[in-house]
């Protein structure tokens, strides 16, 4: 495949608008790109740019990326940091919502730190919560030099048999920086989202539930954690 005809599918493939998942689970959205391509298991080939890696990402209101969803380490550490750090909301049940960056502390005396090789969430009570740097693979580490990056709106229940994409916008990416993602997390554009409270209903009402710790960042400033990047579509 030239470059040409990638440009070419890949517009072909936004004209399409919404299409459903070929796979449930997180890994849908690159399994529904490739095959739409019509490429297996990410051997792109380009012969006038060279080996590339696929690359598809979720895009969410704001065109704001999640890197990642999963509760810090070690196990346990978010339902300690709720023990610790929970608050009645207006309807009487326990929660703790918080945003953390990595320039200052915020309310609730959480602030990101880099330390040791981990992504640390340091808090006033000392509890030891951090991110190990392999959460963050999938944005560090590259088959290649080069990124094919599509972004896709989605529709329907996420990581389902009922969601859908539709795949807008495309980057070839080169050079990925790890001190440029190192200043996203100190400069406040990559930053950790908590949710956690209890469940409200059903026979685990009144329970711990982590609704699911998010890693985010905007769309832009995803983009230039990479040396340069190129719009295709």
């Amino acid at each position: 495949m030239t470059y040409s005809q990638l440009v070419k599918k890949l517009r072909e493939i936004k004209e399409r608008g919404f299409v459903r998942t070929h796979r449930a689970n997180d890994t849908g959205i690159g399994k529904t790109l490739e095959d739409l391509l019509g490429i297996k298991e990410n051997n792109l080939r380009v012969p006038d740019v060279g080996k590339v890696e696929l690359k598809a990402k979720r895009l969410g209101s704001g065109s704001m990326l999640t890197l990642a969803t999963k509760s810090p380490e070690p196990k346990g550490a978010n339902k300690a940091l709720f023990e610790r750090y929970k608050y009645l909301d207006e309807f009487g049940y326990y929660n703790l919502h918080s945003t953390i960056c990595g320039s200052k502390s915020n309310p609730q005396g959480f602030k990101l730190a880099f330390k040791d090789g981990k992504l640390m969430i340091e808090n006033s009570g000392d509890i030891n919560v951090y991110y190990p740097l392999s959460v963050f693979a999938d944005v560090l580490v590259s088959k290649s030099n080069k990124i094919l990056l599509v972004f896709a709106e989605t529709k329907g229940e996420p990581k389902t048999l009922n969601e859908r994409f539709h795949f807008v916008e495309s980057y070839l990416l080169e050079g990925l920086d790890f001190d440029k993602f190192k200043k996203a997390v100190e400069n406040d554009k990559l930053k950790v989202d908590i949710r956690i409270g209890v469940y409200r209903s059903g026979k685990s009402k009144g329970k711990f539930h982590d609704h699911g710790t998010g890693l985010r960042i905007s769309k832009r400033d995803f983009l230039e954690l990479f040396a340069s990047y190129k719009q295709i579509i």
